[in-house]
């Protein structure tokens, strides 16, 4: 396992022996030093109880002094009264015990938790926060006035330059969070140095959501609870009793989460139903369940009543309950929590490419009017349910965040799951500056960050990032899962990107003491990881199963690399909770994405052609289409043997997704029409037809003979049936060997299972097992 430790060298040893940086703000002329020529000429004053100056674990009086003595080589002194600050040094006072009229300063500027107060005269240096937190921050605002900068965690994401004497220039700023709140969930562990020092926490109070309901309510007719009571009645009493319990226990507690669990489930007794409506969400293609949810909300706060008249419930506007309710109107203490789990999740709200993403700003509008005491976003800053290949979300944050901001949402919730510093370096520390303050210069942060952390490299660095978010940026695609990747990255695409890194590994090589090598380093084994997947993905649908499991066997080794390569927590026990270049969910067998969505075809499509049998005929990529909304096909005889007409259109399986090629969101029946050719050297040998997976339900035909669902085959030969899982049908008794032969498929996508997905999403192809007696 290797993690990055910096030798005390500088990275940027400046070409003057002082360092002096500018910023906002009231600053004046004259300036204060606090290191000269190796010697400190400041001390630390910071109370006793140094417990409010610790944020997520880290100590904000350490991160001061050890940043100091980095730059400079000085250690800085502590003390704990501004008594035993000898004479001739300034005091750098911190908290409680800097200047008590910074609290007017901190009043004018409606301050708010983390705000604070910095102030640099000739007799001190004052840095006093609303709360603790503040005091930290405002610790890291001095160091980034310092040139500190940490855009990735550990050793290996901190920028320091190098000086003997460093200068503040004389000044008196206040700094107030643009946004009130600023949280990245998922993360695998607050406890590491970079999630404080980007500014992240802020105020509480707002609930935020959660799946699932306190007091463990009575199920409906599906996994969700009975919201109406009509079929299990005692939900909302409940609910009621659990959150009176809770306040009993915590008269102070005020806000509480809830809400449906995550996926369907839904209670579908004429009670609920009704309080449906005839509510519809588009998106989903399914009625939404907005409303029912509402109705119950209201209930449990009328039910608190006068005893607690200021109790609030936050919960996820989410999946089937995300469109605005039609016929309840909600309790403003119901706070909704929007996570557009639904919508284009790699674009902003202004990006012409997006005209889906656009549809957000309606959603937010249409709950705004029932004037909420609150909203919040719970959004995606990474590809949702993917490996983490290469991303950039530059674009989309730097613009959604203030308009987010502008239409009332203060607390940000984000969601970051399995971050991958191998392929997303800067997106979470530029969402993390907006959140901060949302008058950011994006472009100018950008410039800093090639040159300072790329170093000889910048240029080739800048051009490949800028690429890498043109990419997303500038492209119509917002499939989710890795199957974005498929229509964006083509070869060309792909070849050039890889050039751009090949040029900063020549600029700046991975040598001892060399964070810029180190860094494009972990860029570059990133890139070559989504390659490998693409490369595999391309075998696989090439029905070249031998080339696609040595690719997943590649796939598997560099993720171990990178994986095991630490930035930050390499002293925590739970490997879960360290941060390293892919995340420890990511490495093989562990349960991943990876796994989840690419893995088994793989594997099955090997085992049969490669270890147990013999590819016969594989399906091509493009199959005759023909969406079937009012069910009609089977009537008509869709699955009919030789030719029908009916205006089939070419679309692509393997390849592009169904949102790729014009689908969009729709929901309902379609089919896929072929003719292959069986060779007659299989004659007397078993035939399967095999499916690498499908979104969601499949029925199949060969030559107007039906074999059966995914679901249950005639056979009797389910493999791994379900959505995304291959699935074999015995196809002997209906093939014509040496001639032509029709395959016919209905599909049924009558759910979402990923953004954009439907029908046949992986290879489909005839074949022989060595073995007659095989069998799955």
């Amino acid at each position: 396992m290797r993690q990055w430790k910096r030798k005390l060298v500088f990275l940027f040893v400046m070409s003057v022996c002082t360092l002096s940086v500018l910023m906002e703000g009231r600053v004046y002329g004259e300036e204060v030093t606090l290191v000269e020529n190796g010697e400190p000429r400041v001390v630390v004053v910071a109370s006793e109880d140094q417990s409010p100056l610790q944020r997520f674990g880290i100590d904000g009086v350490e991160e001061l002094v050890r940043h100091i003595e980095l730059i400079t080589g000085a250690e800085l002194t502590v003390v704990n009264d501004i008594d035993e600050v000898p004479g001739g040094l300034l005091p750098i006072r911190l908290g409680v015990l800097a200047d008590e009229g910074l609290d007017d300063d901190l009043e004018a500027e409606d301050a708010v938790p983390s705000s604070f107060a910095l102030r640099v005269t000739g007799e001190a240096i004052d840095i006093r926060g609303y709360d603790g937190a503040g005091t930290v921050i405002g610790i890291y605002e001095l160091l980034e006035q310092l040139g500190v900068r940490w855009y990735m965690p550990g050793e290996f994401g901190l920028v320091a330059p190098g000086s003997d004497t460093i200068t503040l220039p004389h000044q008196s700023i206040v700094q107030v969070p643009s946004v009130s709140s600023r949280t990245f969930s998922g993360w695998t562990d607050r406890n590491t140095g970079w999630y404080a020092r980007q500014r992240l926490g802020g105020a509480s109070g707002l609930p935020s959501g959660r799946h699932g309901m306190p007091g463990n309510p009575p199920r409906g007719t599906g996994s969700q609870v009975c919201i109406s009571g009509h079929y299990a009645p005692g939900a909302v009493e409940a609910v009621v009793e659990a959150l009176r319990q809770r306040l009993e226990d915590n008269p102070d507690q005020r806000s509480f989460s809830m809400g449906p669990r995550d996926g369907g489930g839904y209670c579908q007794c004429e009670g609920c139903r009704e309080l449906d409506g005839d509510s519809w969400d588009p998106l989903r293609g399914a009625p939404s369940m907005t409303d029912r949810y509402i109705w119950f909300f209201n209930r449990v706060l009328e039910e608190l009543g006068d005893d607690y008249p200021d109790v609030m419930i936050g919960w996820y506007v989410y999946a089937q309950h995300f469109q605005p309710p039609q016929y309840h109107e909600p309790n403003p203490r119901i706070i909704a929590t929007f996570a557009p789990i639904d919508i284009d999740r790699n674009r902003g709200m202004d990006n012409p490419m997006s005209p889906d993403r656009h549809i957000f700003r309606d959603i937010i509008d249409g709950w705004a009017e029932f004037e909420p005491k609150g909203m919040t976003y719970r959004g995606y800053y990474n590809a949702l349910a993917c490996p983490q290949f290469p991303w950039s979300q530059i674009d989309r944050v730097r613009n959604e965040i203030p308009e987010l901001h502008a239409k009332g949402l203060d607390r940000f919730r984000v969601e970051i799951i399995r971050q991958s510093w191998a392929s997303s370096p800067i997106t979470p520390y530029v969402a993390a500056r907006v959140l901060w303050d949302i008058d950011t210069d994006v472009d100018g942060l950008l410039d800093e960050f090639y040159e300072k952390f790329y170093g000889p490299a910048e240029e080739p660095m800048r051009a490949y990032l800028e690429g890498l978010e043109s990419a997303f940026r500038d492209t119509p695609y917002f499939t989710g899962c890795s199957y974005i990747y498929f229509p964006i990255f083509d070869h060309e695409r792909r070849d050039i990107l890889r050039s751009y890194l090949e040029e900063a590994a020549e600029l700046a090589p991975r040598e001892d003491d060399c964070l810029y090598g180190e860094r494009v380093w972990s860029l570059l084994k990133g890139y070559e990881r989504m390659d490998i997947f693409l490369d595999m993905i391309e075998a696989r649908n090439n029905h070249d199963f031998e080339a696609a499991e040595q690719l997943r066997q590649d796939y598997y080794a560099i993720t171990e690399i990178l994986g095991d390569y630490i930035l930050e927590g390499e002293d925590i026990s739970d490997q879960r909770q360290r941060l390293a270049l892919v995340n420890y969910m990511e490495h093989p067998d562990r349960g991943g994405y990876f796994d989840r969505f690419f893995r088994s075809a793989v594997v099955s499509g090997h085992r049969r052609t490669v270890e147990e049998g013999d590819l016969v005929k594989g399906l091509p990529d493009e199959l005759d289409f023909l969406i079937d909304p009012a069910e009609i096909g089977e009537i008509a005889g869709y699955y009919r043997d030789g030719e029908i007409g009916g205006n089939w259109q070419p679309l692509k399986t393997t390849s592009r997704s169904w949102s790729d090629q014009g689908l969009h969101y729709y929901k309902g029946d379609a089919w896929y029409r072929t003719h292959v050719t069986i060779p007659e050297e299989f004659e007397g040998r078993e035939i399967y037809l095999w499916f690498g997976g499908v979104d969601n339900f499949a029925k199949v035909w060969v030559n107007g003979e039906l074999m059966g669902t995914n679901r249950e085959p005639l056979h009797g030969l389910p493999g791994e049936a379900g959505t995304f899982r291959p699935f074999d049908f015995l196809a002997t008794e209906a093939v014509r060997f040496g001639e032509e032969n029709t395959v016919a498929v209905k599909v049924t996508n009558d759910r979402l299972a990923e953004l954009g997905t439907g029908g046949i999403i992986s290879p489909v192809m005839f074949w022989s097992p060595h073995d007659a007696d095989w069998t799955p």
